[in-house]
């Protein structure tokens, strides 16, 4: 994987490769450890033997679950619902929550002076999988 060359996603005027990348950047990092670590979501179902068809199932598990890229390689789940999805940092399958919302995450990531997080602080992913 390639870290990206954009920190924050250029919706209006940005270069289409790059913001192509940026989509395609959180799939690319779950299909490498599918591929290369053995990653399997339970989920999904029962793992195909043939390793190409394992990546073919988990690339059209994984179109089902769209994320948006928010800033770089932190994304919001998309499709359901239209706001408090948290934004979850995603490096391959090391996924964590950034933040309970939009809004909570730009304090969480940006906002020196918000001090410690809370203990009780935690946030579930509204992915699929």
């Amino acid at each position: 994987m390639v870290m990206l060359d954009l920190p924050c996603a250029e919706w209006r005027d940005g270069d289409l490769d790059s913001l192509r990348r940026q989509l395609d950047w959180s799939t690319e990092g779950i299909l490498l450890d599918v591929e290369h670590n053995g990653f399997w979501y339970e989920g999904w179902g029962t793992r195909l033997l043939d390793d190409a068809a394992a990546l073919d199932a988990a690339r059209r598990h994984m179109a089902a679950a769209p994320l948006v890229p928010v800033y770089a390689h932190r994304y919001l789940p998309a499709g359901r619902g239209g706001f408090g999805h948290p934004v979850l940092s995603m490096w391959q399958t090391d996924i964590i929550c950034y933040g309970l919302n939009l809004v909570d995450y730009m304090h969480q990531e940006f906002d020196a002076a918000r001090g410690a997080v809370d203990e009780n602080w935690s946030p579930q992913p509204t992915v699929r999988f």
